[in-house]
């Protein structure tokens, strides 16, 4: 049977960008080994570091980062240049021509070398902060920053890692000319690399007409080629060495040092803070390198074209080895710096050119593990050597009081009273279910699961006396159970964002967990937990501001509630009883936040009672309906006390309303709980590792010899299994996941429980699919089929034979999917797999002769994919025969353009026969 391919990757909503071509992150470092690699240099290759081992051929390697670049650029106009920083080798160009030949404005790419300016002539220090004011204009230049507007005021890492324009062109104002052009001169900018290739271009830099613009890489005061912006950026970041770029093979690769920069340490990592902070959360957050088992750092740029009005992209990265643990070094020492990376785009945007660099640094990731893996007899070795001499470490998950698993949760379902044990992942998503029930946001649902994980494992034992850890109601978090098998219908988007964020928590300034409340809407400003609760806040709870729940459902109400009623509400507690009489209640006292923290009740006596305290006893006695916050007024109307009040809940921490309005607006869950728990940071623990996974699912584990079951339990899933083996790659291993129905064929970088709730997903959507061909009344059954999820985009093509554009790709019972981090930043996964079902089903219904255009038409129909294809609708109605013609590829369908408006024509007819005839009758066409 032909392969089919499925819808292009791009087709994902406008939101999101529509032409990346990532590789999945694939690649899982064990730490203690990797130091453990990097300390015994016996057992290594000498020159490890700079990968011309005899085990690796660094020439090898070239080859490989030369198709990765030019399958990541596609057939976008742009450049990649792949160096050496160590030596000034290029490893791999993509666009020559353009590289060398070519000059354009850098944009932002040029503040790393604007703030060394600024440090040099004592214009800042690190500790030097402005405030932006989002807009900056001077005489008729303007310009907008589109970082988060809720921000500090920035201090110099800080402005460079959200790449502030308001900042930098500021600076740009108390700069002189002969201080900025001397520093850039310095780094090669104006004069060429002396890159060994034809037709290199000089760049331009300018000596007059200094403008406050000219700091922030606008107009034509600076202008450079590719190579000398990574050649510029290279000496920044390796210590000050320039080297004349030289295209040559490894062996006897000798460097050309033109020159020696002197940057001043404390310089030079304040800036490379600044753009590690870029990849972390700030301006290249989107393209995920913080999420890579190596050190990587860079700086976005984004600048518009002269005399035109499309934007053109930078990007210059860079990748460290972790340093050896006998040593002081940081991951980004100047000599731990092994891959530079620049990506060019002639329209788009920095961060779409650093989307472009990842499928390389993702590769740099993956040949240091296979390396790691050469020595790993030595290295297990000494491991266990060093194991046997050191006690085990105590996790800081395992709960004292429990004997359960570390990473289990005994959970107490109050509605059913019994107690449940379960995996710690699989709790968070039963919070979130909960919790995040109405929420659509894929990044406030990220937020909300760090959240709640981080509150689950500060919290751990909180009903420890009564032999659980943690009840379903409000008094811990809610909780509702969802099952991986169908009896527990859970949200795409809450499973994704739980499995997304594994293993992320939050932990203050000491290292320490975090206290991670969250609640409904804060009203305004979150509360201090000192005036709320009592005691000590520490520093992230202490209040901010919060302007976007203002148009939340609860920023504002107003609750009417009578003498009598409130008389015999109080009288239910003895800290408010004042007797028989009840004259009057007041605020006498309110914080910072706006809320009550003192109320005062005057009867047959006066007494006085947190603001907290009032609000949890009038609403046990009254209904939780009423005074769904401590933040409100009182004032008296007859016989009436009348509360305007906003928020929902404590207000403590995350406001969930507040990061609803955030993520709609671009922000990312880590801006979010930045502007929530001021001060903390994201941490992922590696202990929730994929052994955890495999313990919990009770699989059997095959060592690449004979099978040795090392855990064996009834599992979840219905024939859950899993097998290591060997694909492509040395080292490279893989598991499998079985049903009835399905088998998920998936590299091991993936973990079990992501696996299994794609098999979870799988079986829903089969079961749905049936269902609608048994209602037209034709019977049919999807037979057993093979899921294989390819490890890269470069894996996938070379499998298939598919365009990178491809999403997957169906031959026989075999389904072949690009890498699954892939489909899910494009929010395609579900409709991707659902789509290659549908053609699956139709063979059968129609027992292989149904048309190609009814095929895909119907696909595209039953997995919602009308919406996004309906965009490319050709001009002109076109024939069925037609149609037909482009999708079996013996027509003008030679790009992922030209696809698109076969798919959405496709579409478009099979609509009209819905529409007319309806769904029963297309099923019965195609049977026929």
């Amino acid at each position: 049977m032909q392969a089919r391919r499925s819808l292009a990757t791009d087709l994902s909503t406008p939101r999101l960008n529509p032409v990346r071509f990532q590789a999945l992150a694939a690649v899982t470092i064990c730490i203690v080994t990797f130091g453990l690699a990097v300390a015994l240099k016996a057992t290594l290759p000498s020159n490890w570091s700079s990968y011309s081992s005899e085990s690796i051929s660094a020439d090898d390697l070239d080859q490989r980062l030369q198709r990765a670049a030019t399958l990541s650029l596609g057939d976008r106009r742009g450049a990649v240049i792949v160096m050496d920083p160590q030596t000034g080798r290029i490893r791999a160009v993509v666009n020559p021509q353009l590289a060398f030949g070519e000059n354009f404005p850098l944009g932002s790419a040029i503040k790393p070398f604007t703030a060394l300016a600024a440090l040099r002539s004592g214009v800042i220090d690190e500790d030097s902060r402005t405030l932006c004011h989002e807009k900056y204009s001077h005489h008729a230049f303007q310009t907008t920053c589109s970082h988060p507007r809720e921000l500090p005021p920035l201090n110099p890492t800080e402005a460079i890692a959200y790449s502030c324009n308001y900042y930098f062109s500021t600076l740009g104002e108390r700069l002189t000319e002969a201080s900025f052009t001397g520093t850039l001169s310095e780094f090669g900018f104006g004069k060429k690399t002396g890159v060994n290739a034809r037709g290199e271009l000089v760049g331009q830099l300018q000596r007059s007409d200094w403008r406050p613009q000219n700091a922030i890489g606008e107009g034509n005061y600076l202008q450079a080629t590719p190579i000398q912006v990574m050649n510029a950026y290279t000496a920044l970041v390796n210590g000050g060495h320039l080297f004349a770029p030289r295209l040559a093979r490894s062996a006897g690769f000798e460097s050309n040092l033109q020159a020696n920069v002197e940057i001043k340490d404390r310089d030079r990592e304040l800036i490379v803070k600044g753009m590690r902070g870029a990849v972390r959360y700030g301006s290249a957050e989107k393209a995920s390198l913080y999420s890579l088992p190596v050190y990587i750092f860079g700086k976005t740029g984004t600048a518009t074209e002269l005399n035109g009005f499309r934007t053109h992209g930078w990007f210059v990265g860079f990748a460290s080895q972790p340093p050896s643990h006998t040593t002081s070094d940081s991951e980004a020492a100047p000599k731990n710096v092994n891959l530079a990376v620049l990506v060019f785009l002639t329209k788009g945007h920095g961060f779409e050119a650093a989307q472009v660099a990842r499928p390389l640094f993702d590769m740099f990731a993956s040949e240091i593990s296979n390396l790691t893996s050469e020595v790993q007899p030595e290295v297990a070795a000494a491991a266990a050597e060093l194991t046997a001499q050191s006690p085990a470490p105590v996790s800081p998950y395992q709960n004292p009081n429990s004997k359960s698993h570390p990473l289990s949760i005994t959970v107490h379902l109050v509605r059913e009273n019994i107690n449940r044990t379960m995996p710690l992942e699989d709790y968070v998503r039963g919070v979130v279910a909960a919790e995040g029930s109405m929420e659509s946001e894929p990044e406030a649902l990220k937020a909300l699961a760090i959240a709640s994980r981080t509150y689950v494992l500060k919290n751990l034992g909180r009903h420890a006396r009564d032999g659980y850890d943690f009840c379903t109601s409000t008094h811990c978090q809610r909780y509702r159970q969802v099952d991986l098998d169908s009896a527990g219908y859970v949200s795409p988007l809450i499973v994704e964002a739980v499995e997304a964020t594994r293993g992320e928590i939050l932990r203050d300034e000491n290292n320490e967990l975090a206290d991670s409340y969250f609640s409904a809407s804060c009203g305004g400003a979150t509360a201090d937990l000192a005036t709320l609760w009592g005691g000590n806040a520490p520093p992230y709870l202490k209040g901010v501001h919060d302007q976007y729940c203002a148009s939340g459902a609860h920023h504002s109400w107003t609750d009417v509630i009578s003498q009598k009623q409130m008389l015999k509400a109080l009288q239910t507690d003895p800290r408010t009883n004042v007797g028989e009489r009840l004259n009057s209640v007041s605020v006498s006292r309110t914080d910072a936040s706006g809320r009550a923290e003192l109320i005062t009740v005057e009867g047959n006596r006066r007494i006085t009672i947190k603001g907290w305290d009032f609000k949890i006893i009038v609403g046990r006695a009254l209904g939780w309906n009423l005074l769904k916050s401590s933040r409100f007024k009182i004032s008296s109307s007859g016989s009436n006390f009348v509360f305007r009040g906003s928020g929902f809940g404590h207000g403590l921490g995350l406001c969930q309303e507040g990061a609803h309005v955030m993520a709609a607006r671009g922000a990312t869950y880590r801006q979010i709980l930045a502007k929530y728990f001021p001060s903390t940071n994201i941490a992922n623990d590696n202990r929730l590792s994929a052994s955890a996974d495999l313990l919990w699912s009770g699989v059997l584990i095959f060592d690449r010899g004979s099978p040795q079951a090392i855990i064996s339990a009834e599992s979840t899933l219905e024939n859950v299994r899993t097998a290591q083996h060997f694909y492509q790659k040395p080292g490279a291993v893989r598991r499998m996941l079985s049903s009835e129905d399905f088998r998920v064929d998936y590299p091991n970088t993936i973990g079990q429980q992501e696996a299994a709730g794609l098999l979870s997903l799988l079986q829903s959507s089969r079961k749905s699919l049936i269902a609608r061909v048994a209602a037209a009344g034709v019977n049919a059954q999807i037979p057993p089929l093979e899921i294989f999820i390819n490890e890269t985009t470069g894996d996938f093509v070379g499998r298939t034979g598919q365009p990178a554009w491809a999403a997957a790709a169906t031959k026989g019972s075999r389904i072949e999917i690009q890498p699954l981090e892939t489909l899910k930043r494009r929010r395609i996964l579900e409709t991707t797999l659902r789509h290659e079902l549908v053609h699956t089903l139709v063979d059968v219904v129609g027992r292989g002769r149904a048309p190609r255009w009814l095929a895909e038409g119907l696909a595209v129909h039953l997995a919602g994919e009308g919406p996004l294809v309906a965009r490319y609708q050709p001009r002109r109605r076109l024939t069925t025969g037609e149609i037909e013609k482009q999708l079996s590829g013996s027509g003008l369908a030679k790009s992922a353009t030209d696809m698109r408006a076969a798919y959405a024509a496709a579409y478009s007819e099979v609509k009209r026969l819905i529409n007319s005839e309806g769904e029963a009758s297309v099923w019965r066409r195609v049977a026929k």
